[in-house]
């Protein structure tokens, strides 16, 4: 699957952001914070690794992917 460009998640209805793909690069709001998209939680919480002040963002995106996945 190839990824979009980057685009605003909160454009999406909920079913529309439970199909993004993992790895893609959103934005909370037209000029909100830049992140990749994770998944979603069974209960519907989206996950994303927000890249604005992350120091260790590898460390954080591995950890928060394995959140988004953990049932």
């Amino acid at each position: 699957m190839r990824f979009k460009a980057t685009f605003d998640i909160w454009q999406l209805t909920r079913s529309e952001r439970a199909a993004i793909q993992p790895g893609q690069w959103i934005t909370a709001g037209p000029e909100g914070p830049r992140g990749q998209y994770l998944g979603q939680k069974p209960n519907g919480i989206e996950v994303v690794a927000w890249r604005e002040g992350a120091d260790q963002y590898a460390n954080k995106r591995r950890a928060l992917r394995q959140y988004a996945i953990a049932k």
